[in-house]
């Protein structure tokens, strides 16, 4: 499989997470990691000189939310992808996120090789359709 490189920043409030999440994107070659943020709003000083190509955010953070910041972005940036990031699966809210136009949603359960498939979908203009049945996402 071919993964095509691309642009991300990151936005989560959990340290430990975040950090383990960049961890592994350093394993990825075609990723270059342009911020990082505990929050969205953070997170959209950062890159507000650097748009990335995709937006992982946290479901919940303190100041300025994942929902928040991803209504923001899709708004003023429809160009980025957006992908929420959360341990709660609830069937409904990921369809409400879906219906606003979030690109993707991923369960911070995912295995590395799951969140590399869905960044590569992503950026290939997919749109990531959950199912809590089976995996975190279904292409």
């Amino acid at each position: 499989m071919e993964f095509l490189p691309f642009t991300l920043a990151l936005a989560d409030d959990h340290t430990l997470f975040r950090k383990g999440i960049v961890e592994i994107l350093k394993l990825y070659p075609e990723v270059t990691l342009v911020a990082e943020a505990v929050n969205g709003a953070r997170l959209l000083e950062k890159i507000e000189n650097k748009m990335p190509d995709i937006v992982m955010l946290d479901l919940e953070m303190p100041e300025m939310d994942g929902i928040a910041t991803a209504r923001y972005l899709l708004i003023k940036y429809p160009q980025v992808k957006v992908l929420i990031m959360s341990m709660y699966g609830e069937e409904t809210l990921v369809e409400k996120l879906l219906e606003e136009g979030v690109h993707g949603y991923l369960l911070k359960s995912a295995e590395p090789a799951e969140l590399r498939q869905a960044l590569q979908a992503l950026k290939r203009g997919e749109k990531l359709n959950y199912k809590l049945a089976h995996n975190p996402y279904l292409l």
